[in-house]
């Protein structure tokens, strides 16, 4: 009898050891590939019916938030935009909110696992992201 009490210890204090070193494996790793994801990425944005071309660049603020930047090349004018509140939805999947003179929505993306691309949808405040957002290195 005490052997199987002692050996149901051991497995319990084993199995919770396992679950404690996944869980910081995976906020280790979420992390890391943030740091990873951030930098500037030639972009193809749907604008007006038409994908343009433009650049987008996620990064860290001294507070350790996540922000970033884009611009739209319109027919040879550049139109710039702001990205803020961004957040990590999951693994390789961030959530930004994007601000331009067109106005304010959400954009969704999901980065390539070597980061070399991302893809992503955006659309208008209360709407589902539909509208291609795309990046490259």
């Amino acid at each position: 009898m005490k052997s199987s009490r002692l050996f149901f210890s051991s497995l319990v204090a084993s199995f919770s050891l396992t679950i404690v070193c996944s869980l910081n494996a995976s906020a280790q790793s979420s992390s890391d590939w943030v740091d990873q994801a951030l930098g500037n990425y030639q972009s193809r944005i749907l604008s007006a019916g038409s994908l343009v071309s433009g650049t987008t660049e996620f990064r860290k603020t001294r507070e350790d938030s996540l922000e970033g930047s884009y611009t739209m090349d319109e027919q040879g004018k550049v139109v710039f935009g702001t990205l803020s509140q961004c957040q990590v939805m999951q693994v390789l999947v961030m959530r930004c909110v994007w601000n331009d003179k067109y106005g304010t929505g959400n954009l969704e993306v999901t980065f390539s696992e070597n980061f070399s691309s991302f893809n992503g949808y955006w659309g208008e405040i209360g709407s589902e992201p539909v509208f291609r957002w795309s990046g490259s290195r």
